[in-house]
């Protein structure tokens, strides 16, 4: 007789349980929300860079490593769940119902009558839905000010792009990037040259506080530009620090084919097989 197919899903809640159990691990019977708040965030950030590995080199292992680390994002789930069951307040079944619940509620056209063709026109029923369901006071309401820096101003500019407050193209982003990108330039200016690390070190609290400002107004607006590309800036700097860690890897692996360290060699030697770091990367397949 054929055994019936694991339900891993139901084991991982019976583990976690066991775990938080009488007879359970020290360790996980002594955490809490609030102990498990950085494992939650650290967890999705490894999602997040085993998604890019995938992406970026798509194999069996890279498959099998995803995988693992969407396990290690569910475990956070199942802990808060089980915490929360303990103290009487929810069970993992109640968070799995709720979310099945609202999943229906917002897709009226696919679990009830209502037409929608396009993905455009889903997202557009979605919000409408989450309006009647959590009233905004502002159109910037419902952003989670623990979102990283990028990441929120992506969705900030969202938010005031759906009540027409944007640009009608990107020639308006563009003209702003350089205008404010002018504007730090010209506080640079204003500070003795020529400006190294160890000479800013030195400025006040107020030339530091402007050039902030600048550097945040620059920031924001190449969001903005990311926004009218359907790009996402957190995104793009990830992947942009995938590759220049790739590319100074190879950097301290050709020095070390000659004997050298890195302290011991000149910036345009470094710039050198920085370049052939940049040219391998290109013509692999």
């Amino acid at each position: 007789m054929q055994k019936p197919p694991r339900d891993g899903l139901q084991d991982a809640v019976a583990t976690v349980r066991t775990l938080r159990g009488e007879n359970g691990c020290p360790w996980d019977k002594a955490q809490t929300h609030e102990s498990l708040r950085k494992y939650l965030l650290e967890e999705t950030y490894e999602v997040l860079e085993a998604l890019d590995s995938h992406a970026a080199r798509p194999s069996k292992e890279s498959v099998d490593h995803f995988k693992e680390e969407l396990g290690d994002l569910l475990l956070q789930i199942l802990l808060h769940s089980e915490i929360a069951s303990q103290a009487g307040n929810f069970s993992v079944s109640d968070v799995a119902g709720e979310l099945s619940d609202k999943l229906i509620r917002r897709h009226p056209h696919v679990f009830g009558n209502d037409k929608l063709h396009t993905p455009e026109e889903v997202l557009g029923a979605w919000e409408k839905n989450k309006a009647k369901e959590k009233p905004r006071f502002s159109a910037l309401d419902g952003i989670p000010p623990a979102l990283p820096a990028l990441q929120r101003s992506l969705k900030v500019i969202e938010k005031v792009s759906k009540v027409g407050f944007q640009w009608p193209d990107l020639k308006g982003p563009l003209e702003k990037v350089s205008e404010e990108l002018g504007e730090l330039q010209a506080e640079l200016d204003k500070l003795p040259q020529p400006v190294s690390r160890e000479s800013a070190e030195k400025l006040t609290p107020e030339q530091k506080r402007t050039l902030e400002a600048e550097l945040g107004d620059l920031l924001f607006t190449i969001s903005n530009v990311a926004h009218f590309l359907h790009l996402n800036p957190e995104d793009a700097l990830r992947s942009m620090l995938a590759r220049f860690e790739g590319r100074f890897r190879s950097v301290e692996d050709g020095a070390k084919a000659q004997g050298r360290k890195l302290e011991e060699m000149t910036l345009n030697e470094m710039d050198t097989l920085w370049s052939q770091a940049k040219l391998l990367e290109k013509n692999k397949p």
